[in-house]
């Protein structure tokens, strides 16, 4: 495994940096009305992609994970 040299992890970080600076930028300078209709989109392409009986044993998953954290939590 190779190691990670400092210039390394800080040449990383700086390009993330500069990734979230254009990308706050091109929110801020992106219209209102563009930003409405990406997010119309999607929603509205959620029902289309999304089969009902994953989504439901998704949810089915999830409430079994909590339910067993809740009850190692008690004992």
């Amino acid at each position: 495994m190779d190691s990670v040299t400092p210039q390394a992890v800080r040449a990383y970080l700086a390009g993330l940096e500069q990734a979230n600076a254009f990308e706050i930028e091109e929110l801020r300078s992106t219209p209102a009305e563009l930003k409405v209709r990406q997010v119309w989109a999607l929603m509205s392409c959620a029902d289309i992609l999304e089969n009902p009986a994953e989504r439901e044993a998704s949810v089915a998953e999830v409430r079994e994970r909590w339910r067993r954290i809740r009850q190692r939590c008690r004992d």
